[in-house]
């Protein structure tokens, strides 16, 4: 495991300051400097074998979209889906020449992006999945590869659970827009939506600061103000208006989307790789992914951002030749949460900074205490009173309430919890991403006014079966 070390209340919010050091999976090897030398040219790119280009009709959107391939046309096929930006698929310039090596590689320049027409249609994660099964439909036959990056690869996941049978693995770089804009607003301001959401991204503050104050849109002078985004994004008249370029349409319209549904239907084996230094799309994605996919796989690149193909181009290259050579065997749905052995120890942190937790305990109670973290934790209870904690992989299944939170402020990324109640909450702040909460009673229990985000979780009880992702305030009584 690589050290990890903590300064909390610098620029990102504790538990994202956490992410960005985590030991989810071996660390990509580090890259000779020269690995970072410029990317071939588009003539270079020309030279490739069987490289050939055109700028065809673009399905859904109409207009016209630039389509590149290259490689052994008979050769298993990879496609690549790039994120916002208007180098568009030039974005995978650095990884080609290995790749066409070896496979049929597709890309494109998506619409609204690099050589495609651009316009103020509706970029949405759905469109563009039906527009890329139209555009491949027409080019390939049989499953392909699916690589995506950034908000690519939020287009990639959605594509492999609508269409799981053309994808045969699914790779996934840096993706952005997963989590509930309330959660994690670095995506949105790196779009240029910062006026829209109304957040005030200064750089000293933390990014749990900048999310509490994107509560309101911010539209320019002379309209009236809109209750929610949705509304800008999906009027014609205001998307032209107020967003304008396909760059803030599109980012608006990824953040918009939930994306629980689609991760819930992906059965293709997956391959995740995330930068250590992400500050775009949060690395609490790339442990939703991992836990959420049907055993996937989690690579942390110690030193990259959001752009790794540039920053760190062979280590990328690396990544994508050994997940494709992999076999590529379906996976089956994940297991309902289940009951398990526990030894007897007790944890327990009382008015203490700082500590930590893993493995396996009876009952964990928290009191009293901030930065704490509990990474790897299976128990029979979790209680958490006073306190400011980070929960990261954590199980809980218990005869009762699986975890009660009382007065504090928690992070919970990528956990479980079943009981009679599966979450019990009073007077505290929580934010919960890829979180399953499980009650034979209750999903949820309120037992005093609290405010919870959820990005892409999930309530399962005799009261109700659903998704949650959003933001929510409820008062004292309320179950779910």
């Amino acid at each position: 495991m690589r050290p990890c070390s903590r300064s909390p209340r610098q620029r990102f919010a504790f538990g994202l300051l956490l992410a960005g050091c985590r030991t989810a999976a071996p660390a990509a090897p580090v890259d000779d400097p020269a690995s970072a030398a410029k990317p071939p040219s588009d003539d270079a790119l020309a030279n490739l074998p069987g490289f050939r280009a055109a700028t065809v009709n673009a399905p859904v959107f109409g207009g016209q979209v630039y389509v590149m391939e290259a490689g052994n046309a008979a050769a298993p096929a990879v496609v690549l889906v790039h994120g916002l930006g208007e180098n568009g698929c030039r974005d995978f310039r650095p990884v080609l020449p290995a790749l066409a090596a070896q496979y049929r590689v597709v890309a494109f320049d998506l619409p609204g992006f690099g050589r495609s027409t651009h316009a103020s249609e509706l970029y949405s994660p759905a469109r563009y999945a039906e527009f890329m099964r139209r555009l491949l439909g027409e080019r390939l036959s049989g499953p392909f590869n699916l690589v995506g990056h950034s908000m690519g690869g939020a287009l990639a996941l959605l594509y492999a659970a609508r269409f799981p049978a053309d994808v045969e693995r699914l790779l996934l770089l840096d993706v952005a827009g997963v989590l509930h804009r309330k959660a994690f607003v670095s995506f949105a301001v790196f779009a240029g939506l910062d006026n829209l959401l109304g957040v005030l991204a200064k750089p000293v503050k933390d990014i749990a600061t900048v999310a509490e104050e994107s509560t309101e849109a911010a539209l320019p002078p002379g309209l009236p103000g809109l209750p929610d985004p949705a509304i800008v994004l999906h009027n014609d008249v205001l998307r032209q208006t107020v967003l304008g370029s396909p760059t803030r349409i599109a980012a608006l319209a990824t953040i918009l989307e939930n994306f629980a549904p689609a991760i819930d239907g992906v059965r293709a084996p997956s391959w995740i790789l995330w930068g250590s230094n992400d500050a775009i799309a949060s690395p609490r994605t790339g442990l939703i992914l991992q836990a959420r996919l049907p055993a996937a796989r989690l690579v942390v690149l110690d030193g990259s951002g959001h752009d790794p193909m540039l920053s760190r181009p062979a280590a990328v290259t690396q990544f994508l030749l050994d997940a494709l050579a992999t076999p590529a065997a379906p996976r089956a749905a994940r297991a309902e949460a289940a009951s398990f052995a526990l030894p007897a120890r007790q944890g327990r942190c009382e008015k203490q900074d700082g500590m930590s937790f893993s493995g396996d305990y009876a009952a964990l109670d928290i009191v009293g205490c901030r930065e704490v973290v509990l990474r790897d934790v299976r128990a029979g209870a979790l209680r958490i009173r006073d306190s400011y904690a980070v929960v990261e992989n954590t199980r809980v299944v218990s005869p009762d309430v699986a975890l009660e939170v009382k007065g504090s402020r928690v992070e919970i990324t990528a956990s479980d919890f079943a009981g009679e109640v599966g979450l019990r909450v009073e007077g505290s702040d929580l934010d919960l991403a890829g979180v399953e909460l499980r009650g034979k009673r209750a999903a949820l229990h309120v037992g005093g006014f609290s405010k919870l985000i959820f990005s892409v979780s999930r309530a399962t009880s005799p009261i109700t079966q659903r998704y949650l992702h959003g933001v929510h305030e409820f008062e004292s009584g309320v179950e779910l």
